[in-house]
């Protein structure tokens, strides 16, 4: 009869160690899973990378907010149209005034260096002018986006 409490304590302790090895077992397989799990995500994620790209952009961006600040300091373009048509439209009547003043006096205005520098100023403020009603949107875009930094 001892045998046989002997062998039911044996019995009961196997048993035991069996249900607790089973435990283990499973909780071993979640652990395995999540590592396996962890390991594929931390993959995907390149924090080194994202931090190198953050920095760039960081850096990118204060540059823009520099050059917008220059821009709008160094170019108020609208103002320099007004004021420039002005010079150009003043200078143009000046030029022709002069032509009809010696026009009626009997003398070739182009034997004035001073009218012939005058047409050559108004030439040069004509082709100015031209290309800045030509880039009239590049120079609105370029300010709208100076103002928005």
């Amino acid at each position: 009869m001892r045998d046989n409490k002997v062998f039911a304590i044996l019995k009961k302790t196997s048993l035991m160690k069996l249900k607790n090895s089973k435990v283990e077992l499973a909780a071993i397989d979640d652990l395995d899973a999540a590592i396996n799990s962890a390991e594929s995500y931390s993959d995907v994620v390149f924090i080194d990378d994202a931090l190198r790209d953050a920095d760039e952009l960081i850096e990118v961006y204060e540059q823009f907010k520099r050059l917008s600040e220059n821009y709008i300091a160094n170019y108020d373009l609208d103002n320099w149209y007004s004021e420039f048509e002005n010079k150009k439209i003043d200078l143009e009547d000046k030029l022709n005034q002069y032509e009809t003043l010696t026009d009626e006096l009997g003398i070739d205005a182009n034997n004035s260096e001073t009218f012939r520098y005058g047409d050559e100023i108004l030439s040069y403020m004509n082709d100015e002018f031209l290309t800045y009603e030509q880039s009239a949107d590049r120079f609105n875009y370029a300010s709208q986006l100076a103002n928005e930094s």
